[in-house]
């Protein structure tokens, strides 16, 4: 999927937003980590496939040259203390703008997939199409790499959105004078969709005002984490091994750092119980992980978490509330429209999380557009870049 994901990626940003002017944004501290200028010639870098398809990519303007760069800034954790985040941005030297496209990675496990770690992330290349692109590294990854990954904290992980995109307008301005947009697309698959509804929650909550997001393209996300795990529950299989991770997030942040008890020992057993510190602590990729737990459930989560809601043990119990508050599908109506597709067979991210969403937020007057497809979770992002492309034609 990764190389025919560059590829498409590439058609889909043909049609996108209007620069406009806006409101003043807050002064925000910035530092540039590295940078460095680039064009055509430098697709490989993206992907050293490209160079095979540089004869077909008639869309991209050859001529075009744009400067990437990796840039820290300040943020705050999900219980507010200040942390030193970092980023990627990419922005047209020799040509006007076309516009601002935040783009959201997938999830990575280990501390050392951070964007900034590699200046050329696949969704930078939108950028030869014209348009500035901005790629978060969020907590965890990049300069704060040392830190437990926030992962799937809903309202932390807008504002660490939030304060890149400050930090771009201020570092735009003071290399090129570029006045910063107003309107934005935020996009992203997987765990970068919910990083893209979490940002439109949080602009749409706190800064209408200066940000006007336009549209949102947010694929097969774990939107509606209550539905993820009633459905993991369920099939008792996963091949993907998110569960442990957003437990231990919600740990650290939500226990440790309150002085509040969370046994492990009544969410999860076997070698997981014995090993979760060292295999979560960011120095694996999530394919070792795999390899380490297996997909089936029931050989790592507590015999409880299978068991209906009411009947969970009372470590279980204690998640229940941050699931629904990191949940996004509950107390607010979106203004943007949001395109949402997700594979009918997903084993990384249950489609129930989709279809939640969509029932949930379409019943609180949201504009979605959704599309259940058969496959995967890896073909199925053929199919939503495709019909993206498409649809922007």
């Amino acid at each position: 999927m990764k190389h025919s994901f560059l590829i498409i990626t590439l058609g889909f940003a043909l049609a996108c937003c209007t620069p406009m002017q806006m409101d003043q944004m807050e002064h925000i501290d910035y530092s540039v980590i590295r940078q460095e200028a680039a064009g055509f010639s430098d697709l490989h870098k993206f992907d050293p496939l490209l160079d095979d398809f540089k004869d077909f990519l008639f869309f991209v303007d050859k001529k075009l040259t744009f400067r990437v760069a990796a840039i820290s800034y300040p943020s705050v954790d999900p219980n507010g203390n200040r942390v030193e985040v970092s980023g990627l941005v990419y922005h047209p030297i020799n040509r006007k703008s076309k516009g601002v496209i935040n783009f959201s990675p997938p999830a990575h496990m280990d501390n050392e997939s951070g964007s900034t770690d590699n200046l050329y992330n696949a969704g930078g290349i939108l950028v030869m199409l014209g348009y500035t692109v901005i790629i978060p590294d969020l907590i965890g990854l990049g300069v704060s790499k040392h830190m437990q990954i926030p992962f799937l904290i809903a309202e932390n992980t807008g504002r660490v959105v939030y304060d890149m995109h400050r930090a771009t307008a201020q570092y735009l301005w003071d290399q090129f004078r570029f006045v910063f947009p107003s309107q934005v697309i935020l996009m992203g698959y997987s765990l970068g969709g919910y990083v893209a509804l979490s940002a439109q929650k949080y602009f749409e909550t706190y800064h209408s005002n200066n940000i006007k997001v336009k549209e949102v393209l947010a694929s097969s996300g774990p939107f509606d984490l209550t539905a993820a795990f009633e459905a993991f529950a369920k099939t008792g299989f996963s091949e993907y091994p998110a569960i442990p991770n957003i437990i231990l997030a919600f740990k650290r942040y939500y226990f440790d750092d309150r002085g509040l008890p969370l046994d492990l020992e009544q969410v999860f057993k076997g070698e997981l119980l014995n090993n979760y510190a060292r295999w979560y602590d960011g120095s694996y990729k999530s394919d070792v992980i795999m390899e380490m737990l297996g997909a089936n459930l029931h050989a790592y989560m507590h015999q409880d978490f299978f068991k209906p809601l009411a009947q969970h043990n009372e470590a279980l119990k204690s998640l229940h509330p941050y699931l629904k508050e990191n949940s996004l599908t509950e107390g607010w109506r979106p203004k943007a429209p949001i395109y949402m597709t997700h594979a009918k067979a997903d084993t990384h991210v249950p489609v129930e999380c989709s279809e939640a969403a969509v029932k949930k937020l379409r019943q609180a007057g949201a504009k979605i557009s959704y599309v259940g497809y058969p496959g995967d979770h890896y073909t199925v992002g053929y199919v939503y870049f495709l019909r993206t492309f498409l649809r922007f034609l």
